[in-house]
């Protein structure tokens, strides 16, 4: 069952009470000197110098922010990441407040299929599509791409994504660290079979035993947490449980990101640990599982994660295959409408319908891609055309 949860925001209660007036001060004078805060809860867009929420700029200088409730800087927030936490808009953006940036595993790669463009981490399947990333960090926090095809067995990933109603993981960034000294492993659950005697709870699969672990927070069943530790089979170990806050209910908030568990009938969908009701929604667009929307709205009441939307609009309707090997960036050198092909330095890469196009953000056709102009293409080099041409699974334009 899908399990509906919200990310411990460290300092969020303060930040919310200073943008609702503080104690002591005057409602009506902070009120014409405070914009209203809204909640974020989503994916960060855009690039590494220009993060953007919901098509919006995202300023971080600032910002409060850490990565699983560790301080982190602000220079952490990237495209991919998944945040929660608080901004105040403005005319130039949004502003962010604080950030609790949420990996949702971390662990070595069991197994990986790149058929289904998946691989299995803790024993959860994880899903990439054309528009994850996939990084490799390095020396100095140098990264580097990297396509599906260069992951395998073993390598540790640390993977930002949401999950499906299947119980599923659909990735938006995936990251593999430079290599360290007994990495630990982590994931999120809810809380069942709780047992203060022995120490010990069921979630995400494992039999957890937290007897030697720091618990921030109150254990109870039905809780979501995040688990920090060591697995061994269908044990895990903890070191850490941190048990997360539910949402206070009642907030403007904006969310992004793929969704699942779409239901017409009812109106509703899942997005990043909220149930949408989009009934009295304008929408924009056609929506579909996977479809990376945004939503804008209020939240339901407190510790529900529901919200009912004002406004969705579907950024992205489908998110392409995730099924690549290569991966180049470069200047195009020539482009054949007829053929459907373009050319970056010598090499020829032919598309179809199905080869997602991105440029500012937003989908694209194969009509944005002209000569001069640079692009980053993931291609997969076991299909290929009559000519021997690799085939281009997503094509990103970044410009001349």
């Amino acid at each position: 069952m899908f399990a509906i949860r919200q990310a411990l925001i460290p300092g969020l209660g303060l930040l919310l009470l200073t943008a609702c007036g503080g104690a002591g001060s005057s409602p009506s004078s902070t009120a014409a000197s405070q914009p209203s805060s809204v909640r974020l809860s989503g994916t960060v867009s855009g690039t590494s110098t220009a993060p953007t929420f919901n098509g919006q700029v995202l300023m971080t200088t600032g910002a409060v922010v850490t990565v699983d409730g560790a301080p982190g800087t602000s220079s952490q927030v990237q495209p991919g990441v998944v945040l929660q936490g608080t901004a105040v808009p403005t005319s130039q953006g949004l502003q962010l407040e604080a950030a609790d940036l949420t990996h949702e595993l971390e662990g070595p790669v069991t197994s990986l299929d790149l058929t289904t463009s998946s691989f299995v981490v803790l024993g959860k399947t994880v899903r990439v599509d054309a528009l994850t990333q996939i990084l490799a960090e390095g020396p100095g926090d140098v990264q580097t791409p990297l396509t599906l095809g260069d992951l395998k067995a073993g390598d540790f990933v640390e993977v930002y994504g949401a999950e499906n109603a299947d119980g599923t993981v659909q990735a938006t960034l995936v990251e593999r660290p430079a290599p360290e000294a007994n990495p630990q492993e982590a994931f999120q659950g809810t809380v069942s079979a709780l047992d203060p005697a022995a120490m010990t709870f069921q979630a995400g699969g494992f039999l957890v035993s937290y007897g030697s672990a720091t618990v921030q927070g109150t254990l109870v069943n039905g809780a979501w947490v995040e688990v920090r530790g060591t697995a061994s089979g269908t044990g895990f170990t903890a070191s850490s449980v941190t048990v997360e806050t539910p949402d206070a209910g009642g907030s403007d908030m904006e969310l992004c990101g793929p969704i699942s568990g779409l239901d017409t009938v009812a109106r509703t969908f899942l997005l990043m640990s909220y149930k949408v009701d989009y009934g009295a929604a304008t929408v924009e667009g056609t929506l579909a599982n996977g479809a990376q929307v945004e939503v804008e709205g209020t939240s339901g009441p407190a510790g529900s994660q529901t919200l009912t939307a004002r406004e969705v609009k579907v950024q992205f309707p489908e998110s392409g295959s995730g099924d690549s090997n290569l991966e180049v960036s470069g200047v195009v050198s020539a482009v054949d409408a007829a053929a459907g092909t373009l050319t970056v330095g010598s090499t020829t890469y032919w598309t179809d319908a199905s080869t997602l196009f991105v440029k500012s953000d937003a989908p694209a056709t194969f009509a944005a891609v002209t000569a001069g102009e640079t692009v980053e293409v993931h291609a997969l080099s076991s299909r290929t055309n009559p000519a021997g041409q690799a085939y281009a699974t997503v094509v990103v334009v970044e410009g001349d």
